[in-house]
C-alpha cells in the first residue's frame, strides 16, 4: 500500500503544479493584452505638457506689446564758477565752454489707456525738450511717434505721457497691487539698453519684500523684487504671472552699478491714482487728514496705554488744529484701526491709503476710543501731511 501511494503521489503533485502554471500564464497573457490595447502617449507630448505648466509665455504675450521704448532729449545748464574765482590763465578757456549740454535719455513706458496714455518714471523724461516713443506691431515693424507730457508727480517719480498718433498698441491688462504677496512670481519688462532699442527684455523673479526700503525716499509702499531691472528698464512694467500690470519699475539698489537683484516698483494702485488725479486736476494733490501718528501698537505698548494687549492700529498722538480730522471729531489718544474697512498693517500703508484719495473725497476711519469701536467719516482736505516715520536702524 505504501508503495502504491508513493507511486501515484508524483503524478498528482505534477498535475497540480502544471495547473498553477497554466492559470498564471493565462492571467499574464490577459494583462499583456490590456496594456497593448491602451492608446500610446508620445513622449514628446508628455514633455511639452510638463514644460507648458512652467511657461510664462502667455503672460508675456498679454503684457509685452503695451511696453514701449521712450527716448528724450534733455538739456542741462552747466554751472560754472564765478570768473573772479578762476585763475586768469584759464579764463580764456571758459569762453569756449558751452553754457549747457544736451544728452539723450532712454527708458521704458507702459500704455495704460485706449487714449494712448503712457505711464513712465519721471526721471526718464524730466527736463526733456522732445519726447519720442517707439513700439512694434504684430509683424515686429517699428513705429516712432512724438509724445507730450500730461503731468508728473515727484513724490512717486511718475510721469504721464500721451502718444500723438493713432495706431498704438492696446493698453496693458491692469491688475491689483493690493493682492500682491511676498513670494509671488513677477516679470519685469522693458528696454535694457540703447543698443537693443528694438528688442525688449523680460526678466523673471519674485516679490522679495513689500514696503518702503529706507529713509529719505518718497512715502510709497514699494514692491521689491529680485527680477533684474537694468538701465533703460525704468518706467517699464512689473507684471504678475497672468500678465497683469502690478507696478511701474522705478529704481534699483546697487553697489556695483548693475542689477544686484534689489529693484523697486511703484504699486499700480498707487500709480493709477496718480493717473486719475493728473487727468482730472492736472496735478497730484493727495488728500490731507491732519493727524500725527506713532508706530504700530504692539502687545506691550497696547498694554501700557490701554491696560489690554489686544488693541491694534496706529495711536493718534496729535490732531492738527482746524484739520479735517479735528472737524470730524478725531481726538488725540484715539487709535486708528482701519481705513475704509481695511485693517491697518503699517504706517506706510496707512499713509498710502489716505494719499490715494483726492481733497474733497471721504474716508471712513475705524477708531478705537475708550473701549468702543467707532466708524467716523472724514472729508479730506488740502495740506501738508505730517507723520512721524520710525527710524530704520543703520540709516
Amino acid at each position: 500500500m505504501k508503495k502504491f501511494l508513493q507511486f501515484i503521489s508524483w503524478p498528482v503533485v505534477a498535475g497540480v503544479l502544471f495547473a498553477v502554471i497554466l492559470v498564471q500564464y493565462q492571467q499574464i497573457s490577459r494583462l499583456s493584452d490590456l496594456i497593448n490595447a491602451m492608446p500610446a502617449v508620445p513622449a514628446s507630448t508628455q514633455t511639452s505638457s510638463a514644460a507648458d505648466d512652467f511657461s510664462l509665455a502667455q503672460a508675456v504675450d498679454r503684457a509685452a506689446p503695451s511696453v514701449i521704448s521712450i527716448h528724450s532729449t534733455i538739456r542741462q545748464q552747466i554751472q560754472l564758477p564765478p570768473v573772479e574765482e578762476i585763475p586768469p590763465i584759464f579764463r580764456n578757456l571758459l569762453e569756449n565752454i558751452p553754457a549747457e549740454r544736451s544728452y539723450n535719455s532712454l527708458g521704458s513706458g507702459v500704455i495704460v489707456s485706449d487714449e494712448g496714455h503712457v505711464l513712465t518714471s519721471l526721471h526718464v523724461i524730466e527736463g526733456a525738450e522732445d519726447i519720442e516713443v517707439r513700439y512694434a506691431d504684430a509683424g515686429n515693424n517699428t513705429f516712432i511717434s512724438a509724445a507730450h507730457l500730461i503731468g508728473s508727480d515727484p513724490g512717486t517719480d511718475l510721469a504721464l505721457l500721451q502718444i500723438e498718433v493713432e495706431g498704438f498698441p492696446p493698453p496693458i491688462p491692469i491688475g491689483s497691487s493690493d493682492d500682491v504677496r511676498v513670494g509671488d512670481t513677477v516679470l519685469a519688462i522693458g528696454f535694457p539698453s540703447q543698443e537693443l532699442i528694438s528688442q525688449k527684455s523680460v526678466s523673471r523673479g519674485i516679490v522679495s519684500a513689500l514696503g518702503i526700503p529706507q529713509n529719505g525716499l518718497p512715502i510709497v509702499d514699494y514692491i521689491q523684487t529680485d527680477a533684474a531691472i537694468n538701465y533703460g528698464n525704468s518706467g517699464g512694467a512689473l507684471v504678475n504671472s497672468r500678465g497683469e500690470l502690478i507696478g511701474i519699475n522705478s529704481f534699483i539698489y546697487s553697489q556695483s552699478g548693475g542689477s544686484d537683484g534689489i529693484g523697486f516698483a511703484v504699486p499700480i494702485n498707487k500709480a493709477m491714482g496718480v493717473v486719475d488725479q493728473l487727468l482730472t486736476f492736472g496735478e497730484v494733490s493727495p488728500g490731507y487728514l491732519g493727524v500725527i501718528t506713532g508706530e504700530m501698537l504692539t502687545e506691550e505698548t497696547s498694554l501700557n496705554f490701554f491696560g489690554r494687549a489686544d488693541v491694534e492700529g496706529l495711536l493718534i498722538e496729535q490732531v492738527n488744529a482746524a484739520s479735517p480730522a479735528e472737524q470730524a471729531g478725531i481726538k488725540a489718544g484715539d487709535v486708528m484701526t482701519a481705513i475704509d474697512g481695511l485693517a491697518i498693517n503699517s504706517v506706510i500703508s496707512a499713509i498710502d491709503q489716505i494719499n490715494r484719495k483726492a481733497p474733497g473725497q471721504t474716508v471712513t476711519l475705524g477708531i478705537y476710543r475708550e473701549g468702543e469701536t467707532l466708524e467716523i467719516p472724514v472729508e479730506l482736505g488740502t495740506g501738508s501731511s505730517q507723520y512721524r516715520i520710525p527710524e530704520i536702524p543703520g540709516n
